[in-house]
């Protein structure tokens, strides 16, 4: 049975989880069906046409989703509680399925399959002949219920409640869809478990094991808590000399693999990890993956195996203390805050990619993600700097970094709450709009004279943001023009393009005057002083010019392209 803390904590998913169905993502979606479709995503992420089949319906033959891929399928039937309670999976419910997977097991019986197979609604007959066509060791039977199952068996894999809260755990946390299972030998082992649930393990691995892991970790899932991507430094170009000319000592002077993970299964030497991520320890890795030689070579591991609820608090401090072979910046940090993934969660729906993580979109996500626009930590920390003049907008645009120290990050990111409820949501839509507007004005600009409009680009930002806010009927269009991708890639009306040229000129006049009272006032100096930008910005957009932008905007957004 079930202990009642335990239980008290699967119950409190179960609740998180159904309150998230009843959101607007599952409108109009049933509970099962929500259920089912949320856990598809959270496991496999966007998947191409053809590649998802939703079965669930009258006559499915109990198979409610097939996700078909590298030449095989998962086939899944799902049971949700659509009352949270976390009951006991039954004998019958799983032997139903189970008799499903035999009948795919069978192919010398298509009678069976035949029988079975005219029991199904037309719809769904020729994916699931593809699936009869495919070899039994191609295919996996997966039970996924949110009740809790003490049943084993031989021919289903069964995903219940347990591994359901720690997939909800690393969903909310923008961490899915995770590597599902690991192994590895571990030589040396020591272990140490903590009384707050937490349990080390700590040994040397071959780093033969990981080359393989990354080889078949096709879109880099199993970095997906790392706060940085690779960064081809020159530290890691030594990282690689050293694996290649002094294999056998290796690991005596390297940081080695930290990773994170849900659940732990160990026999002898050898190790099985739930959902892992190496949280530190990608440099070396990649380093090493890049070079032509494959040495056996003994790498440190350490492994924290989280308990089941995790600790984003706790990772996030394991983090900043073990991230330093290359230098670690405060905008690297913040990476996995839950403000940034709370923003990452709202700015998909528009399919934008918030690039959290250094050189996320170059190394990983461009190739994957056709049609999203991709936007990064630090331009989307100096655009929402805009909106707070005690911010100063010299600083967003010269002192970056101060905008991830403490009191401003709070001020510029804490707002932005998990339940995606706050009307800051919509402020930053607003303003990513502008942001991305003003990218694509910046482009039309010849090479030699951008830098005059790069260098003030943030206070162009705010007064396009604060066009948007000072108008109801903008704001609505802004949104769907937002979703459209409709920001200027490809046609700016004129008369837009002339408004933003004449505050160019303006904050150029505005720079020589002050400069005839000091020399040391160039044009980028000028707008690295936050009272000076304050100045040239104040002189340029007055509410009347302002209400000049609005109106230029609101009759030319449809022919912004």
């Amino acid at each position: 049975m079930l202990d009642r803390t335990v239980k008290g904590r699967y119950l409190q998913v179960a609740k998180e989880l159904r309150r998230y169905f009843n959101g607007e993502t599952f409108r109009t979606d049933a509970p099962e069906r929500a259920f089912i479709k949320w856990y598809v995503a959270a496991r496999f992420g966007k998947l191409s046409n053809g590649s998802y089949v939703l079965c669930d319906g009258a006559k499915d033959g109990g198979i409610d989703s097939i996700v078909f891929q590298d030449g095989g399928a998962v086939v899944f039937q799902m049971k949700y509680e659509t009352v949270p309670k976390i009951g006991l999976v039954r004998r019958d419910e799983l032997a139903g399925f189970e008799k499903i997977a035999r009948i795919f097991a069978e192919k010398d019986r298509k009678d069976n399959f035949d029988l079975w197979l005219s029991t199904v609604r037309p719809d769904l007959k020729a994916n699931y002949r593809k699936l009869f066509s495919l070899p039994h060791d191609a295919l996996r039977f997966v039970f996924v219920t949110s009740e809790y199952c003490e049943l084993t068996s031989t021919s289903v894999e069964i995903q219940d409640i347990k591994k359901i809260l720690s997939l909800w755990s690393l969903y909310r946390e923008g961490f899915t869809p995770p590597t599902e299972a690991i192994k590895l030998v571990l030589e040396n082992t020591w272990y140490a478990k903590s009384q707050n649930g937490f349990a080390t393990y700590v040994g040397l691995a071959d780093v033969k094991d990981f080359l393989h892991l990354m080889k078949d970790d096709k879109n880099d899932r199993l970095f997906a808590q790392n706060v940085r991507t690779e960064l081809r430094s020159p530290i890691n170009q030594e990282i690689r000399k050293t694996y290649e000319k002094d294999p056998e000592e290796f690991w005596l002077g390297n940081n080695g693999i930290y990773i994170v993970c849900r659940a732990v299964s160990a026999s002898g030497t050898r190790f099985e990890l739930t959902f892992p991520s190496i949280i530190n320890g990608s440099q070396t890795l990649h380093s090493i993956a890049s070079s032509d030689k494959r040495h056996s070579c003994k790498i440190l591991v350490r492994i924290l195996e989280m308990d089941v609820i995790g600790n984003p608090k706790l990772l996030g401090e394991v983090i900043r203390r073990t991230n330093t072979q290359n230098p670690m910046k405060l905008i690297n940090l913040a990476a996995h805050d839950p403000f940034q993934l709370n923003i990452a969660l709202y700015l998909d729906k528009y399919e934008i990619f918030y690039e959290r993580r250094e050189k996320e979109w170059i190394n990983e996500k461009k190739n994957i993600m056709a049609g999203y626009l991709p936007i990064n930590i630090k331009e989307l920390g100096q655009w929402l700097s805009v909106l707070d003049p005690s911010i100063g907008l010299g600083r967003a645009r010269s002192r970056v970094s101060e905008l991830f120290q403490e009191n401003f990050y709070h001020q510029i990111f804490g707002g932005f709450d998990s339940g995606l409820r706050s009307p800051l949501y919509k402020e930053l839509a607003f303003t990513v709009w502008a942001g991305l507007l003003i990218k694509s004005f910046i482009r039309t600009i010849p090479t030699k004279r951008r830098a005059l409009t790069q260098i003030p680009r943030l206070l162009l930002i705010r007064a396009v943001s604060n066009s948007i806010r000072s108008n109801k009927p903008l704001q609505e269009r802004i949104l769907e023009a937002l979703r459209l991708h409709k920001i200027g890639r490809r046609k700016i009306p004129t008369e837009v393009t002339r408004q933003l040229k004449l505050a160019v000129s303006k904050f150029s006049a505005v720079q020589k005057k002050a400069q005839r009272k000091d020399r040391n006032l160039d044009y980028s100096n000028f707008f690295k002083v936050d009272k000076h930008s304050a100045d040239a910005y104040a002189s340029t957009f007055s509410s009347a010019k302002i209400k000049v932008l609005t109106k230029v905007l609101l009759s030319d957004l449809s022919n912004i392209d």
